[in-house]
């Protein structure tokens, strides 16, 4: 998960970058993607377990 979140958070400052930002801006961007990302990750996993509990 951390992997991926580093990856989205690369990925989105890098492209923020390309668009003409300050570094500054698009680090703020990828810090954003990298948070936004993990918390998803982490919320997905416990309701995809429960999903299958239930099953």
């Amino acid at each position: 998960m951390l992997l991926f979140s580093l990856l989205v958070a690369a990925c989105t400052g890098f492209l923020k970058r390309l668009g003409g930002s300050t570094p500054v801006d698009a680090l703020l961007a990828g810090g954003t993607a990298f948070g936004g990302t993990a918390l998803l990750c982490l919320a997905i996993v416990p309701t995809i377990q429960q999903l299958r509990r239930r099953q």
